[in-house]
């Protein structure tokens, strides 16, 4: 099958819109502010309910944990200066920075620590992340309204905290850095749909749907860095974006796939492209409990192309992926993987009762990226005698009805909280996680949820490393997904900002070395 873009329509909007931007560039080329753009605009902006990459790093800016990542995805200090953990990896004590203030001028101490994870565990506040701390003494029973207090939470002073676990679990700190384990002042989290927060940035601005500024928190001055603030300007079309970052209106672009080429080989922007592998996996998730036959979910992935799409589509640098641990992460395999065999397909299918073919819908965002994967994937599938129909919806009617299990598929990709393979698998596929906690596919199997649970009790790096292996491998041979690929990621940065980095993880960039000539 041959993908053909539609150039002309494109040139012409690319045009339209330079011209456009660079009307706008004369008034905001010389902005002391850092310009980003986003794909999507942020639901929530407060670390209980933060649910996707947009959301999570904008608050890990505003937001601080006990712990945080350095752009290599290393454990860095937090609130807490320092800690320790027992040896059998259950006790952790954390001794708190006691320079630690809130944005609104309130010391950091030990009690907003467990005043915050007691918010997210409360079922009043109905996080769909209390699973981040489900793995303390004693949250589970708080979360169940079992009991008023969590027993493994425990405050020496304002600058002592102990936290007990229930069983080892390796990542914990890890855990620890992710937003719903980030400190709010909780006595003014009730009066804002924006708490308040101890990390670098405050919120100064947020028109929902346009942009999002934030301003350094004047108690932290000195982490902020050399720009005046930054401007997240919420811009879902690709061309525009590139309009804009042409004109100079904002300052790094994450470049479109189609764009790659074009801007690795223009000598004004060649020298300023970065580019990293991600951690990071596209897929189209298949819902489990309406395509409940295995031999369905494998003809779907054996009648998509996944190598042509990947050259096509993704300028031939990503990985297909068979199975969710990106490379990279300790637990990847590299294993067989859904060969493209339209007969195979075809055969599958009428095995499991659909010799006359088989109609779903596939629900996307509204993204022209997404756009481009589907239609080719739709094409694809039409071949092996499927019949996708492509519903597009705004982000929040999206997440809301695959989360709410729907929808028959949906196209989505799942970037990496922490660089665990833990993380590619326990969110995406252990049962209690169905619907907004991570597992949108409706996937259940106990033999991988046991697994799951005993892997995760492991203290030992290679046992644990060979466990996840394994669960990947037997959940890759269920099918829950159609696997596509683990892509690269290409940002170009204007000229005139210098120390940006692409961090391993979203959440770890604070932009403290960023400088902006102007």
């Amino acid at each position: 099958m041959r993908v053909t873009p539609r150039c002309a329509a494109i040139i012409a909007t690319c045009a339209a819109l330079a011209f456009f931007a660079s009307g706008c560039a004369r008034r905001e080329n010389d902005s002391p502010m850092l310009e980003l753009a986003l794909e999507t605009s942020p639901n929530r902006l407060d670390p209980a309910f933060v649910v996707d990459a947009a959301e999570g790093e904008i608050c890990s800016l505003m937001f601080e944990g006990l712990v945080g990542f350095a752009p290599d995805g290393s454990m860095v200090p937090g609130l807490a200066r320092a800690w320790t953990v027992s040896g059998d990896g259950t006790h952790y004590q954390f001794h708190l920075d006691t320079r630690a203030v809130f944005s609104n001028g309130r010391p950091v101490h030990a009690g907003d620590v467990i005043a915050s994870f007691r918010r997210v565990l409360d079922p009043a506040t109905a996080s769909p992340r209390a699973w981040v701390l489900a793995r303390i003494r004693g949250a589970n029973d708080f979360h169940d309204g079992k009991s008023d207090a969590i027993a493994g939470l425990v405050a020496g002073d304002d600058s002592t905290l102990t936290i007990d676990l229930e069983a080892p679990f390796a990542p914990f700190l890890s855990l620890l850095a992710l937003p719903a384990a980030r400190v709010v002042d909780t006595a003014t989290a009730g009066s804002s749909d924006v708490p308040v927060g101890s990390g670098p940035w405050q919120l100064s601005e947020w028109l929902r749907g346009d942009r999002i500024t934030l301003t350094p928190n004047p108690h932290r001055t000195h982490a902020a860095g050399g720009v005046e603030g930054i401007r997240y300007r919420i811009i879902p079309e690709p061309f525009t974006r590139i309009a804009e970052f042409e004109s100079g209106t904002i300052d790094v672009l994450e470049i479109p796939d189609a764009e790659v080429p074009r801007f690795r080989s223009d000598k004004k922007y060649a020298d300023h492209v970065l580019k990293r592998p991600e951690l990071r996996i596209f897929y189209v998730g298949l819902n489990n409990a309406k395509f409940m036959d295995v031999r369905v979910r494998q003809a779907l992935n054996h009648a998509i192309n996944v190598p042509a799409l990947i050259r096509v589509l993704a300028s031939g640098e990503a990985v297909p992926a068979h199975g969710s641990v990106p490379p990279g992460l300790p637990g990847h395999r590299d294993r067989p993987g859904y060969e493209y065999d339209p007969a195979r397909a075809r055969a599958l299918l009428a095995q499991a009762g659909y010799a006359d073919g088989l109609s779903l819908e596939i629900w996307q965002r509204e993204s022209a990226e997404g756009n481009r994967v589907l239609e080719a994937v739709q094409g694809y599938l039409l071949a092996s005698g499927v019949h996708a129909t492509l519903v597009r919806r705004e982000w929040s009617a999206f997440k809301e009805a695959v989360n709410a299990g729907k929808v028959d598929a949906f196209f989505l990709d799942w970037i990496a909280d922490y660089p665990e393979a833990e993380n590619f698998l326990f969110p995406l596929f252990d049962s209690a996680n169905q619907g907004g906690g991570g597992n949108r596919a409706r996937f259940s199997d106990p033999a991988v949820d046991r697994r799951l649970d005993a892997a995760s009790r492991m203290t030992d790096d290679a046992a644990r490393e060979e466990a996840y292996a394994g669960i990947d491998s037997l959940v890759y041979a269920q099918a829950p997904w159609i696997y596509l690929y683990f892509p690269t990621s290409f940002h170009v940065v204007s000229p005139r900002v210098t120390g940006y980095r692409l961090p391993a993880i979203y959440l770890a960039n604070d932009f403290s070395g960023v400088r902006k000539a102007h």
